[in-house]
């Protein structure tokens, strides 16, 4: 039988065994939100992903670009959808772990409003400095800050973002308190980190690896559990002597109460879609690995998140915004 006929057989029998008020169609079009703009890392994972997934299911997959609110749009619109499979977000982790912290007037709760579907890809992100600052390494950057108190200065796409905390817990961590410069964005940031405007960054990996590889900045350290292997010769910061594990995640959500059969019908489609070579070429692009899980685990990663931020924001003196 032809594969796309038997998936399409599939989630026909998963709609037809739900029963009652429990009873969802299969769309003919599924939609990928995703709340930022096109030609982003998240836009860009969810356009490599949806042809996949349209393989997979045999029926129409889009991405739809709902832009603003540094990406809650997206999560509201499908915190209204049905949970037939019509529409799922593609998030990455701050939205979920962070947003209930950072937000006055958050107009969903991450964990009770969404039904996880997988994890989709895993990265790192990555304290950087530039050339105009004299540490080579993390040692002598902290060894640096020590010296020059009054230079503990980062930057970040943005406040109230997971690079932003990263940057208060790495000081924290080092007992040199850091002055946070929040950028709209890692591009203008990391022209002013090689400009010499800013000593550093945290940022995504994949926002300054190329920088990295031509010298215009140094990557010093990775926030992972493990090195990058995409830099594999950069240190964590953990291998330093930094307790700080925070490895970048981006999530496949759908609306609260998807019936379970439907719920393991896509988990299993996003891990059929991530097997895929060519999309694994693709992502290694962008410095993602593939990292496809059940929905019990990614529910599971939230809750931890969630409670590493909370104390850590609460500490930061960080005012949530409306």
């Amino acid at each position: 039988m032809n594969r796309r006929l038997f998936n399409k057989g599939l989630l026909a029998m998963v709609a037809s065994g739900l029963s009652g008020a429990g009873r969802a169609q299969t769309p003919v079009i599924t939609r990928l939100l995703v709340g930022f703009q096109a030609g982003g890392s998240f836009d860009t994972l969810a356009r490599i992903l949806a042809p996949a997934l349209q393989e997979h299911f045999g029926n129409q997959v889009i991405v739809d670009n709902r832009t603003g609110a540094a990406g809650r749009l997206a999560l509201e619109a499908v915190r209204e959808a049905k949970p037939n499979g019509e529409a799922f977000a593609v998030t990455p982790q701050g939205a979920m772990t962070l947003f209930p912290y950072v937000y006055k007037n958050l107009r969903f709760d991450p964990s009770r409003d969404f039904t996880p579907i997988s994890r989709l890809v895993s990265f790192d992100y990555a304290l950087t400095v530039g050339n105009a600052t004299p540490a080579r390494t993390l040692p002598e950057y902290i060894q640096w800050l020590n010296a020059n108190p009054g230079k503990a200065i980062y930057a970040s796409p943005g406040a109230g973002t997971t690079p932003h905390f990263l940057g208060v817990g790495f000081h924290r961590a080092i007992g040199v308190p850091g002055t946070h410069v929040a950028y709209k964005g890692s591009a203008p940031g990391v022209i002013d980190v090689t400009a010499g405007r800013v000593p550093s960054m945290f940022s995504t990996l994949a926002d300054a690896i190329q920088q990295h590889k031509n010298g215009a900045v140094r990557v010093i350290a990775t926030t992972g559990a493990v090195r990058s292997t995409f830099l594999p010769e950069v240190p964590t910061l953990r291998e330093s002597g930094i307790d700080l594990v925070v490895p970048g995640w981006i999530g496949l959500y759908g609306p609260a109460n998807m019936p379970a059969s439907l719920q393991s019908a896509y988990q299993k489609g996003v891990e059929v879609a991530l097997q895929s070579l060519a999309v694994q070429s693709r992502l290694a692009t962008y410095a993602m690995v593939p990292a496809p899980s059940t929905s019990l685990e990614l529910a599971s990663l939230q809750k931890a998140e969630l409670a590493l931020w909370g104390p850590l924001v609460k500490a930061s003196g960080f005012t949530p915004e409306e």
